[in-house]
């Protein structure tokens, strides 16, 4: 599933105007919404944190630097996915933030297909909160609780097939496909189609 849209917003906090403007040209191109910052004050002042999406943050800037930053989120209770931007000898300052639950880090000079998918990774993320969507380990178990036919079900539905179509393939009603799907999708806790690709896509292949 692609994780373009207008209902995800990734923020750039990078005080390099030059480097700031590439990346923005970069993530646009790929169709997602972005706004940059020149600071992490800036961010402070200006973001909406309500908004979904991810933030990447360069890890040194002048006076609050990026680690500082992701601290005074965690403090806030901004939970937003972070993609970290590093320099040469920033590496054991990105594992710590990783620790603290940064999603990535791209090191500089920046590889243009690394850090879209870094982006990629930190977007998914975002979706997968917003649709309830477990870890994988949950997942699965979850998705051990339905039934084969459910499972035919599923699959035929997150390959965009209505319900009529997946009552023609498996030779059923109509009225027991809505069966199976309603069924299925309170045991894996989802609600939409959509839902359910992110879900599948979260199990082992």
């Amino acid at each position: 599933m692609s994780e373009s849209g207008s209902d995800l917003l990734i923020r750039l906090v990078d005080d390099d105007d030059m480097l700031r403007a590439s990346l923005e040209f970069l993530l646009r191109a790929e169709g997602w919404d972005v706004k940059g910052y020149a600071s992490a004050e800036l961010f402070l002042r200006e973001d909406a944190p309500s908004v979904p999406g991810c933030i990447v943050l360069d890890v040194r800037m002048e006076r609050m630097s990026g680690i500082e930053l992701q601290q005074e989120l965690v403090r806030r209770g901004n939970l937003l996915p972070i993609v970290f931007l590093t320099g040469h000898g920033d590496m054991q300052m990105a594992v710590e933030a990783m620790k603290r639950g940064a999603v990535d880090f791209v090191a500089k000079p920046i590889d243009p297909e690394a850090f879209v998918a870094a982006i990629r990774a930190a977007l998914r993320k975002t979706r997968l909160k917003n649709a309830g969507i477990p870890e994988r380990s949950e997942a699965v178990a979850r998705y051990a609780l339905v039934t084969d036919r459910e499972k035919e079900t599923l699959r035929l539905l997150a390959r965009g097939l209505l319900n009529r179509e997946v009552a023609s393939r498996l030779a059923i009603s109509e009225r027991t496909v809505e069966g199976h799907r309603a069924s299925a999708f309170k045991k894996l806790g989802i609600r939409t189609v959509s839902d359910l690709v992110l879900f599948l896509d979260q199990l082992p292949q």
